[in-house]
């Protein structure tokens, strides 16, 4: 990958082709280069007293790219002309340049139509001499106009060659005296602010600087894991190559605009360990050994030729203070960020830099950095803008930094004679008065950069970052669970894991608590109680409308217009199914009576009341009651009005199930190529409810299903619909899943979806485990090893096929979608539905897609995490998701082992979830009912809180009850109060939920009923404390039920 774009002396007409000189790009720049000189700002000194600048390129440098006059070439016309003359004076530029120059440099003369201009001159230089030297005189006569005689050029960059030799005798020979200063530094001011393109192609150096920097995180944390005797020029080497794999890029991702191909080594890695450090930029990778302790990597990529430098300090199994020193750099950074802004001095940012550590840090001023970063753009370091105590210019908008702190030599406490080194280096942009912004952003924080290693052998242990991968909102994990043979360790390490992470959940619930009174504060948040949207039925518009045979004055039944007329006061009076409850069919004698219930305001009908009103204070009318003797024309009148109420409900549970489908976009088909496919796969939902396979296709805007059975089924997916993307790979499983999660459900065959789901069985379909004739018998393969081989080789070619195909709907979505795999080493049993199943967590999700019901939760949408059932000496836990919507329904995973209660607590905690714990199974609809009616005042007064609020009498009280096989119903309690053995104090253990003789398999949800209801009155109803029975009397009750259940069987 070489992007340093050197256009080199004569090429064939193939390369001539391939550069392309940009002419509006050129007009704009150079328009604003000479408006900018025109000003004459003192920090641009000397250029600022001068009118012309000659610059002369001679043959070009790969060993030395960062060139002055190489850089003002790439600025304006985007590639670096090596023996080219160039003049700029007064809005007009000449060039000296060879015939094939002059072709590439033509459509300058053509200047945009619209905006700024500037006037060119291209003088062609060809193989005759004397021709030659008429072009240079012509130059000479253009500087002979400079006052005083003064020129600007670029001493510094030392050119040579026979362009510049040729160049220096005519000078010599025309006997001249120019006056030539140095404008170098004017020429680093007049480029230090960069326009959109600049800091975007400063953008991508950086996010490639910063991929690579998570790469050699783990090859470094993998070499030391696995004890590899590895120089830091080896691993230099290895992180160098990884530049120019192209593939490695394309999966990256890195943003719209992005192309491989363009990006170089500003230097080479610089990698140090072992105790001798050096923090400039200019140093070395030597070719000792890489070793556990401070290890310091930095890495600088250029992207079309506009650089980037990060910088990074890793500790394996860091002292508290070297702990301490680096989160005080990070702080310090983070201040200095913010004195880096528009219209300060760069000298003054320095000293307040140093000002604040002499204040908080004072032992660690004296290894403080001499200088703190430079200025960065087509040159690496810039000198003109160095973060030093002697640079008094100013720094200005969109000027890009190379900020570089650190502390060296610091006395290790380890060892008398060692020292060591923290650095933290990172290319930063300044966007405004208030302050800069790190374009690099990337592994930074305590848990990416710090590994921990055993203290019996010295090997160190593999960071966390690979033992927990699904964290979305961590870059990298570095902190590691060590397993080690001494009790006494792994108590000590889990103390300190849970002290942290003790502390990590305090600050996430403050954050999300804070987050709720924010989003609250406007009195709904967009996820209060959302109000009910009142339905006009309207059953007939005129009274020519209703149907004749009402003049018979009997009740009538319209389907039709889904209508019930009935005859009250002489006058036919037609009421919407909508609007009636119920219908009720006695019989009383003679008469069999028929009853018509309706809606009403007030009356509830069913678990909530989904029919406002339009005018709730008008007068309805509740029922109406009509008998005759007719009982068969009654009963047939009760069966249509049933039928049709059956029906209308039908309908508006399906037009209440589709009410959240949204219709997509059509999708773009390919035209002109073929469209890649996956071959033979199921899907699920199915079309009819039967198996068939077909292909998936990738179109211009979605994917589509085809059955391979007919045409007319099927199915398409938008990209922009597409919710979270998941391959789940066929190990250990029975089929390799592409899981499509959709925003807004679709509509499959009759029903919605918002999973779709292409698959393919892993087994050999020629194979056939009954022993039937399919099977395929090597005798000479008893073990059946071929057979397994041929199995494991099948599952991998599965995966790679599945995961290949995953990989181009990412590529063409073009960043919209990400491919998410699920960590099958992070899994836990729990029953999310009806059956025991494996939940999986991935980056973004915890996800079960097996097989449906599936289930895909989306972590940044989850509000909180409560462990229910959590307590001495049960088996299992239970764990509910509250959504950050309060409107959708809390998702319940039941029956997870105990074993894995720390696993799942770390987890949580590593993707940023708050989580609590209670004893008891609580009613979270109420909960969450009670929140929407006003969820602001709900955050105010504590919030999520509660939830670990515990009373030292209720968990004795409950801890009893859960270990107890006995439960008490209500009817039970007047068998309790009858005993021999009750007394007055048996109303009370009925008030507070007792325990009495169950069955086996109804026990459990016994006692969550009885939880819930606890837990309601404690947390929700005023949490009040309700008075417990003495442990006697429970006995006294418990052998009371016995006695009553042995006089019965007796």
């Amino acid at each position: 990958m070489v992007s340093h774009q050197t256009f080199t002396s004569e090429p064939d007409s193939t390369n001539m082709g391939d550069v392309v000189i940009d002419s509006a790009q050129f007009h704009r720049r150079a328009a604003h280069f000479f408006s900018t000189w025109a000003k004459k700002d003192a920090d641009a000194s000397p250029i600022g007293e001068l009118e012309h600048l000659l610059i002369v390129a001679g043959n070009s440098d790969e060993d030395n790219p960062y060139r002055k006059g190489s850089a003002l070439q790439t600025y304006l016309l985007g590639y670096e002309f090596p023996s080219t003359l160039m003049l700029l004076a007064k809005n007009k530029v000449w060039f000296v340049v060879s015939s094939t120059k002059a072709k590439l440099l033509e459509p300058l003369t053509t200047p945009p139509s619209n905006g700024p201009k500037v006037e060119i001159t291209i003088l062609t230089r060809s193989k005759d001499e004397a021709h030659n030297k008429s072009l240079f005189q012509q130059i000479l006569d253009a500087l002979s106009s400079a006052p005083d005689m003064k020129i600007g050029t670029l001493p510094k960059d030392k050119m040579s060659g026979k362009f510049v030799t040729e160049w220096n005798e005519f000078v010599k020979e025309s006997g001249k005296d120019f006056k030539e200063l140095d404008a170098a530094m004017g020429v680093s001011v007049l480029l230090a602010v960069k326009d959109d393109e600049e800091i975007k192609n400063a953008g991508f150096a950086c996010k490639m600087t910063t991929k690579l920097m998570d790469h050699f995180s783990e090859v470094m944390s993998n070499d030391i894991d696995d004890g590899k005797k590895v120089t830091h020029e080896q691993l230099g080497e290895r992180i160098e190559q990884t530049l120019e794999n192209n593939k490695f890029w394309k999966k990256l991702q890195l943003g719209d605009g992005f192309e491989t191909g363009f990006g170089d080594w500003c230097y080479s890695p610089i990698i140090q360990s072992g105790g001798s450090y050096d923090l400039k930029s200019s140093a070395q990778t030597d070719d000792r050994r890489l070793t556990a302790g401070v290890i310091l990597c930095s890495l600088g990529i250029r992207y079309k030729s506009y650089c980037s430098n990060v910088g990074r300090t890793f500790m394996v199994d860091p002292d508290a203070s070297q702990e301490k020193n680096y989160l005080f750099l990070v702080d310090l950074q983070k201040f200095a960020l913010g004195e880096l802004k528009d219209g300060a001095i760069v000298k003054d940012v320095y000293a307040k830099i140093v000002e604040r550590v002499e204040s908080e840090r004072p032992d660690l001023s004296q290894y403080f950095v001499k200088t703190g970063g430079f200025g960065m753009g087509l040159e690496f370091r810039d000198a003109a803008y160095t973060i030093g105590p002697k640079c008094a210019r100013t720094i200005r908008t969109n000027m890009v930094f190379a900020l570089t702190l650190g502390f060296n030599n610091i006395p290790s406490p380890k060892g008398k004679d060692q020292v060591y080194a923290v650095s933290l280096v990172d290319t930063v942009r300044v966007v405004g008065k208030e302050g800069s912004k790190v374009m690099s952003e990337g592994i930074k924080s305590k848990d990416s950069v710090m590994f921990f290693m055993e203290d019996d052998d010295d090997k160190p242990s593999k960071s966390n970052s690979k033992d927990v991968k699904p964290a979305p909102r961590k870059a990298a994990t570095g902190t590691a669970i060590v397993k080690s043979t001494l009790r006494s360790e792994n108590r000590e390490i889990d103390a300190d894991a849970l002290n942290r992470r003790k502390q990590h959940q305090k600050e996430l619930a403050t954050r999300r608590h804070q987050a709720g009174l924010e989003r609250f504060a406007d009195g709904d948040g967009g996820s209060g109680t959302r109000e009910k949207q009142w339905r006009r039925f309207e059953s007939y518009v005129r009274h020519d409308q209703l149907p004749e045979s009402v003049a018979q004055q009997k009740i009538m039944v319209d389907p039709r217009r889904a209508t019930v007329i009935l005859p009250i006061n002489g006058f036919a009076v037609p009421f919407h199914i909508q609007t009636l409850k119920s219908v009720i069919k006695q019989e009383e004698g003679d008469y069999t009576v028929l009853r018509f219930m309706f809606t009403t305001p007030g009356a509830i009908t069913g678990k909530k009341e989904d029919t406002p009103f339009e005018d709730p204070s008008a007068t309805f009318i509740r029922g109406v009651t009509y008998r005759s003797t007719d009982s068969f024309r009654f009963a047939e009148i009760h069966k249509e009005i049933s039928d049709l109420k059956k029906a209308a409900t039908k309908r508006e549970n399906e037009r209440k199930e589709l009410s959240d489908v949204v219709e997509q976009d059509r999708l773009i088909e390919l035209k002109g190529k073929r469209p890649i496919k996956l071959t033979d796969v199921q899907v699920r939902p199915s079309f009819d409810g039967k198996k068939q396979s077909g292909d998936v296709e990738i179109h211009s805007n979605g994917i589509r299903y085809q059955s391979s059975l007919k045409s007319d089924q099927r199915i398409d997916v938008l990209f922009s619909n597409i919710k979270h993307l998941f391959f789940q790979p066929c190990d250990q499983e029975l089929i390799a899943v592409l899981h499509v999660h959709l925003k807004h459900p679709i509509v499959i065959g009759k029903k919605k979806a918002k999973d779709v789901q292409f698959f393919r069985e892993a087994s050999d379909v020629s194979f056939d485990e009954t022993g039937n004739k399919k099977r395929r018998k090597n005798y000479h393969d008893e073990d059946e090893l071929q057979a397994e081989q041929e199995e494991r080789k099948r599952r991998a070619d599965l995966n790679k096929y599945f995961k290949a195909f995953a990989d181009k709907i990412a590529e063409a979505s073009n960043g919209r979608v990400e491919v998410d795999i699920p960590f099958r080493e992070l899994g836990f049993s729990g029953v999310p539905f009806r059956s025991n199943v494996l939940l999986q967590p991935t980056t973004d999700a915890l996800v079960f897609l097996t097989e449906p019901p599936f289930l895909v939760l989306t972590l940044a949408e989850i509000e909180i995490a409560h462990l229910e059932r959590v307590q001495y000496g049960l088996k299992n836990f239970d764990m509910v998701f509250v959504f950050q919507d309060f409107s959708r329904t809390p998702v319940h995973i039941n029956t997870i082992p105990m074993a894995q209660l720390d696993n799942v607590k770390e987890w949580l905690d590593s993707v940023d979830i708050p989580t609590s714990e209670g004893p008891v199974n609580l009613n979270w609809s109420a909960i969450i009912s009670t929140i929407k009616e006003d969820p602001l005042d709900f955050f105010k007064e504590g919030g999520w809180s509660f939830l670990n609020e515990k009373d030292d009498d209720e968990a004795d009280s409950d801890e009893s009850e859960e270990g107890s096989s006995f439960e008490v119903s209500d009817a039970a309690s007047d068998s309790d109060s009858e005993s021999d053995f009750s007394d007055g104090d048996a109303s009370a253990s009925d008030e507070s939920g007792s325990e009495g003789y169950a069955d086996e398999d109804n026990s459990e949800d016994g006692r969550r009923s009885g939880s819930r209801e606890v837990a309601m009155k404690n947390l929700i109803a005023g949490r009040r404390n309700l008075r417990r029975r003495a442990r006697s009397v429970k006995i006294a009750v418990i052998l009371g039920k016995m006695l009553d259940i042995h006089r019965k069987w007796m």
